[in-house]
Formats: structure tokens, C-alpha cells, sequence
């Protein structure tokens, strides 16, 4: 049984870039000390517009990134290419520039002949040698966040939010476009040994209050994003706004 998580941590910074740079910095330290301890490190990426700033910034650090295995947290089920992919941006900002050093797990990509969501996801974990039972999967998830409390590709009262056992699952009827994502599960979220959610604007304030003060993941699914050593909110002044 795992120990029980760490209290959340709350930082606040000035403005979105100061927030991904500290994100940036502090994912950068996490994952030297796990390569110094054990040789690789794991790092799960984040989409959306703060966590796309916070890869760009980690792209500044260095980090050995030959002993880096890269996930991302979810993705758009669309075709290979596709500007809505998460993976697109996130080249862009960090990928591009580190070439082929770090080992990189993308999500399966729409095709004509592939174009089932919920086999997507289920292919997907069946290609991954993930460590067996309850051991950590990522040294660090970077967590977006959504003004209703998302991450990842989980949203409020759906049957993403209440899956208990599969590590990952398709996504369908997402109430934001595209209407099908394929999404890592809290119950893979919470086999982080540290969680960094980012977050900015006034609009994401009610759903940082609710998830520091212990919301149900199922109404806030941010709420149930939480980390074997740490659990870290990385906000700017607007998204703290409504905090005690």
C-alpha cells in the first residue's frame, strides 16, 4: 500500500512565465536527483497554454536527457499531425530541440484503419513495460489545468474521472473539441512521486480553492491529482485569488 500523499504545496508568482520557470526549474532538479539515485527518470508532459510555457522553460535547463523517458498526459485522438495534437506543441517548445536523446512514448494516432479510442488507449499500455504493481510510474507529472478543475483529458462526473484500476482510457464525448482523447487515469497520476499543476488567470481560481481544500475529484478532478512526495500548485496571483 502506498504512503500516504504529501500536503499540497502552494507557490505564487508574478505572472504565467514566472510560474512555468519555476515549474521548469524545480521539474529540472527533480529529475537530476532521480538520475543521480537511479540512473533514468521519468517525466509525464502537459498540453494547454501554462503548460506548454513550462516545457519551453525546461528546455533551458540542463538536464541529461539521454536518461529521460518522456510521456505525455493525454492526447487528442486525431491524425498524426493534426495542430489540436498535444505532441505537435510540445516539439515545438521542448522536443524539437532535444532531439532524439530522450526516449519518447506517443499516443496512437486516428487513422482509417485505427480509429477506435477506446482501443487506442488499450494498445497504447499494452506497448509500455511499466513497472509492476504499485511502484511510481513518472518522477514528475506536469499537470495543466482547466477552469472546471481538468487535467489531462479528465473531466468532471465522466467515466474517465471514476476509473479506479486501468492506468489509461479513450476519452468520448469530451466537452471540449476534439470529442475523443485518450488520457492517462488518476490512478496513473497518483503513481507520481511528484505532482506540478500549473496554472494561471482568474478564471481557474474557484477550481485551485476547491481542489486545496479537498473537493471530490469527481466534481474537481484536480483535487484527486496528488504526488507520493509532492503535490505543488505552480500559480500566478489571478489563480490564487480565492485562496484563504
Amino acid at each position: 500500500m502506498s504512503p500516504d500523499p504529501e500536503p499540497r504545496t502552494i507557490t505564487v508568482h508574478t505572472d504565467a512565465d514566472a510560474l512555468a520557470s519555476a515549474a521548469a526549474a524545480e521539474t529540472a532538479a527533480r529529475l537530476a536527483e532521480r538520475i543521480a539515485d537511479s540512473g533514468r527518470a521519468v517525466l509525464s508532459l502537459t498540453g494547454g497554454s501554462v503548460g506548454v510555457r513550462t516545457a519551453a522553460a525546461l528546455a533551458a535547463h540542463a538536464v541529461d536527457w539521454e536518461r529521460v523517458t518522456i510521456y505525455f498526459g493525454d492526447e487528442r485522438f486525431v491524425p498524426a499531425g493534426d495542430p489540436e495534437r498535444n505532441d505537435g506543441q510540445l516539439d515545438a517548445a521542448l522536443l524539437d530541440a532535444l532531439g532524439d536523446r530522450p526516449t519518447v512514448h506517443r499516443w496512437p494516432a486516428r487513422t482509417a484503419e485505427d480509429s477506435d479510442v477506446d482501443a487506442a488507449a488499450a494498445r497504447f499500455l499494452d506497448g509500455l513495460d511499466l513497472p509492476e504493481g504499485d511502484a511510481p510510474l513518472f518522477d514528475v507529472t506536469l499537470l495543466g489545468m482547466g477552469h472546471e478543475g481538468h487535467i489531462d483529458s479528465i473531466f468532471p462526473d465522466s467515466p474517465a474521472v471514476a476509473e479506479t484500476d486501468r492506468l489509461a482510457v479513450g476519452v468520448r464525448d469530451c466537452p471540449k473539441p476534439p470529442p475523443e482523447r485518450v488520457t492517462f487515469t488518476l490512478p496513473a497520476v497518483r503513481r507520481s512521486r511528484h505532482v506540478y499543476v500549473v496554472a494561471a488567470g482568474a478564471e481557474k481560481a474557484e477550481a485551485v480553492a476547491r481542489a486545496v481544500a479537498g473537493a471530490a475529484p469527481s466534481d474537481w478532478p484536480v483535487a484527486g491529482a496528488v504526488g507520493r512526495e509532492s503535490t505543488v500548485f505552480f500559480l500566478d496571483e489571478a489563480s490564487a485569488s480565492q485562496l484563504g
